[in-house]
């Protein structure tokens, strides 16, 4: 059985991603990022985004993409 193709990508911003999906920001709660209030969302991707803040890239898009299941 094929795997869905992932909605939110690594090269998304935040703000496109927040924008397109706003159940998003649930996920950025827990992980304990304020992106909806950061000028950097406006041009930082996702996984540059995760990696300045000691996050696994990987693990926040698979738990974003689950929101937008």
């Amino acid at each position: 059985m094929a795997q869905a193709a992932a909605k939110i990508t690594k090269d998304m911003t935040f703000l496109e991603m927040l924008r397109t999906y706003p159940e998003t920001a649930k996920v950025l709660k827990k992980y304990n990022l304020a992106c909806a209030g950061c000028m950097g969302a406006q041009s930082e991707p996702i996984d540059l985004g995760a990696i300045n803040h000691g996050l696994d890239p990987e693990q926040l898009l698979a738990d974003l993409n689950a929101a937008v299941k």
